[in-house]
């Protein structure tokens, strides 16, 4: 049986001897291979990534879905570095430029230096696009032949400790949030709903008399839930590789009052606590922190991931769940150029290189000083930033811990280019949520309370939920309440 989300994913990936990493790297492989691109095609997208990921030091990293994010930050570090040599070199020429019209008084034979030392800025220029394009994006990251596994390692100890840190916070079950955007990292919202039960009263027995329900917990309905979705159960064979887990949320600015979610105040909040707190915040929510079962849906190998937060609370009579659905939409049309991307010959390369190079040369020179400048500062100001940050932890000033936007986010766009992958989309919501129900239906049943509340606001819940993607002739898919997505035709305000 073949796996329903866009791509055929071999039958050993999916055994349950394969390990779990190798299983994601091929499912997150095509949204990372793009981002790392990204961050060669975009100079301000790699610098992006890495004031996120690397200049943090302090906050929580928000869970990036559908991406190694350490193998993306490698790149962005390379192409940085591949910049700043380019401004370092510009800023040298553009020196030796300015004194050339006095020189001309004095010695008019020198008049040859300007058309040598603008040549020389146009080869530094030509020389840093084709390493970036065709050295780098061509020849290693095309679909045949991206390989996560040879991004270069940084130079700086420090960096690759810190990116030794940020892989390790990718399978975490604590997530620390700022503002009011708590599911971080999982992009927009595409369907919201709740429903609340009178679990006081007993179905009926075969002689038609009520039963007594049977007892239960939040967490009890949450294991169930959690059962329903794992591995062997019949949608995780269709929709290959979801993950399903407790996580919980807190917000940035309450976990200094927690040993167990900040240990130490000068360190991000741990990637992971105890089972025992998850269970804790199951069983007595708080304002500040509450347990959710999360469903991470991966499809397209990454370019779509669907996520489902379910929170369930059991008070006396009254059980409340609510669920979410957020989606992380293919990214933006400029991050997938190099699918038109093909290998050059060298003659080509260098042509094509060269002549874009002459537009940019004149340009990149007179803002070379400026930029070098910027990256010489650029440690210094981090160091000044972390160390503005330190000194309101250490004086017990209000610090907000919490993660911000994902560079997966940050790399979104609005339109499904993909016809397939907009029906996949909505697909995935009305499965789980089917598959969710179920699980509900089910325990409750099973613990001989009453169904006939729950089957009437289930009945309307599917009713609203058929309605969320509406097909027309193939000319677009609406995604969300109030949404703009389309297939094709790009919506107003699309980057």
């Amino acid at each position: 049986e073949h796996p329903i989300n866009g791509y055929d994913v071999p039958t050993e990936l999916l055994s349950g001897d394969t390990p779990a990493e190798t299983r994601r790297r091929n499912t997150d492989r095509e949204a990372t291979r793009y981002l790392s691109a990204a961050t060669q095609i975009s100079i301000e997208y790699a610098e992006k990534v890495v004031a996120k990921v690397m200049n943090e030091p302090f906050r929580a990293l928000a869970p990036t879905f559908g991406v190694d994010v350490p193998v993306v930050a490698k790149w962005a570090l390379k192409a940085l570095r591949t910049r700043a040599l380019r401004d370092y070199i510009l800023a040298v020429i553009f020196v030796m430029i300015l004194p050339a019209p006095a020189l001309l008084f004095l010695w008019p034979q020198g008049l040859i230096l300007l058309p040598m030392l603008y040549i020389s800025a146009w080869q530094t220029v030509s020389w840093e696009r084709w390493e970036r394009i065709h050295n780098v994006v061509t020849q290693r990251m095309l679909r045949d032949r991206f390989d996560p596994d040879v991004a270069p390692s940084p130079h700086r100890e420090s960096d690759r400790a810190r990116l030794g840190e940020v892989a390790k916070r990718r399978d975490g079950n604590l997530v620390v949030f700022s503002g009011h955007s708590a599911f971080i990292g999982s992009g927009e919202r595409l369907r919201y709903q709740r429903i609340l039960l009178d679990v006081s009263r007993g179905k009926e027995a075969e002689d038609g008399t009520p039963m007594d329900p049977d007892q239960f917990t939040s967490q009890d309905l949450h294991r169930a839930i959690i059962r329903a979705f794992d591995q062997e159960a019949g949608l995780a064979r269709r929709l290959a590789n979801i993950r399903v887990h407790e996580r919980l949320f807190v917000n940035g600015l309450h976990v200094h009052n927690d040993d167990q979610l900040l240990p130490d105040p000068l360190r991000p909040p741990p990637a992971t606590i105890d089972e025992d707190l998850l269970t804790a915040a199951t069983l007595h929510p708080t304002p500040e922190a509450r347990t959710y079962v999360c469903v991470e849906m991966p499809g397209w190998q990454g370019q779509l991931v669907v996520t489902l937060f379910i929170r369930a609370v059991h008070t006396g009579d009254s059980l409340y769940i609510d669920w979410t659905f957020q989606v992380l939409p293919p990214l933006r049309g400029e991050f997938l150029l190099i699918d038109h991307f093909y290998e050059l010959s060298t003659y080509r390369q260098l042509r094509t290189s060269m002549r874009l190079g002459l537009r940019e040369t004149f340009p990149a020179l007179i803002q070379s000083p400026h930029k070098a400048w910027k990256t010489w500062r650029q440690p210094y100001l981090a160091r000044r930033y972390q160390g503005g940050q330190s000194h309101a932890i250490e004086r017990g000033y209000v610090f907000d811990y919490g993660a911000r936007r994902s560079i997966r986010e940050d790399a979104c766009g609005t339109r499904r280019r993909h016809y397939f992958l907009a029906q996949d989309e909505i697909m995935y919501m009305l499965l789980a949520q089917q598959t969710l129900t179920r699980a509900i239906e089910i325990f409750l049943s099973d613990h001989n309370v009453d169904l006939g509340q729950f089957n009437d606001q289930v009945k309307i819940i599917f009713d609203n939920s058929i309605k969320v993607g509406d097909i027309n002739n193939g000319t677009g898919v609406a995604i969300g309440n109030n949404s703009s997505s389309k297939i094709n035709g790009s919506p107003k305000g699309e980057k």
